[in-house]
């Protein structure tokens, strides 16, 4: 999926000023910050010819460069696998107790980070997380439910932490019901709040499932088959199915061609063109099999 100028843009400066002001509280930086991201040339490069997903890359390293940092997000990224590991054994009882663990898995593992907010570590599982939950495409849900019947070699592509743990969730999942392999690809670079295999090991997605990096030696939300380790590049070959978590992912693994037809992509429209493109409403859980 390539950049739409008109909504990625405003989207993607609205992110940097966020991530910026964590950084540093002096609002004199944040405006030279944004000021030396507006001047660059790839915000008005033909959006025919790019990702989302690079853009951010091209950002992060000048903010890195501008801040004397190179993990800007380190400490966030820590507290949001906290944060999840807590709400863990809620949401695996819920599984447990579910007549569809396949489906309630899919559920958290896509809404992820916007889960925290609605769970009570005391009380257990808010009520209304059901109601947020509730909605989601069953033709969708079967057709990758058919897959995994078929898959026996799964490449799973990780996103955010936080969600990372509900990832661990849907694997052991898989697993309990489908006799196959799963690999896990985290980045290899830290970016945003993307999970690297530090964080991966640290809430135990190395227990259910084979680990690896990427292999891509920049700082690169989404993947690009491209540049990513002779390793992986061949377990994507030769997987059956491939599993896609995330909007960068997203974005970026659509736009190559050698994994059509056997990759499924998760993840929540936050943005209007992935509305548009999927004829759901915002905020919608999407289980896209392509």
């Amino acid at each position: 999926m390539l950049m739409e100028s008109d909504y990625c843009i405003p989207c993607i400066l609205k992110m940097s000023a966020e991530i910026i002001r964590g950084v540093t509280k002096d609002e004199e930086q944040v405006h030279e910050f944004m000021g030396e991201i507006l001047k660059m040339k790839d915000l008005r490069r033909d959006k025919s010819k790019i990702t989302p997903s690079e853009i951010v890359r091209d950002i992060w390293l000048r903010m890195q460069k501008f801040c004397s940092v190179e993990d800007p997000l380190k400490e966030s990224r820590a507290e949001q696998n906290r944060k999840a590991l807590n709400i863990y054994p809620f949401v695996k009882e819920l599984l447990h107790e579910s007549p569809d663990p396949i489906l309630q898995a899919l559920k958290f593992a896509i809404a992820g980070n916007s889960i925290d907010a609605m769970l009570d570590a005391k009380r257990g599982i808010d009520r209304k997380i059901i109601g947020f939950l509730s909605s989601i495409n069953p033709k969708a849900v079967e057709e990758f439910k058919e897959r995994l019947e078929k898959a026996r070699k799964i490449v799973y592509f990780t996103d955010n932490c936080g969600e990372i743990v509900f990832d661990r969730l849907l694997i052991e999942t898989i697993r309990a019901e489908y006799n196959c392999e799963i690999m896990a690809i985290t980045r290899t670079i830290p970016i945003l709040n993307d999970a690297t295999l530090e964080d991966a090991i640290s809430v135990g997605l190395g227990e259910v499932a084979f680990v690896m990096e990427n292999g891509i030696k920049e700082p690169l939300p989404g993947t690009i088959l491209g540049k990513v380790s002779p390793e992986v590049r061949a377990a994507v070959d030769e997987a059956d199915l491939i599993i896609s978590k995330g909007g960068a992912n997203y974005e970026t693994l659509t736009e190559e061609d050698g994994v059509t037809g056997k990759t499924t992509y998760l993840f929540q429209a936050k943005c209007y063109p992935y509305c548009r493109a999927h004829n759901v409403p915002l905020g919608a859980l999407i289980v896209y099999n392509n």
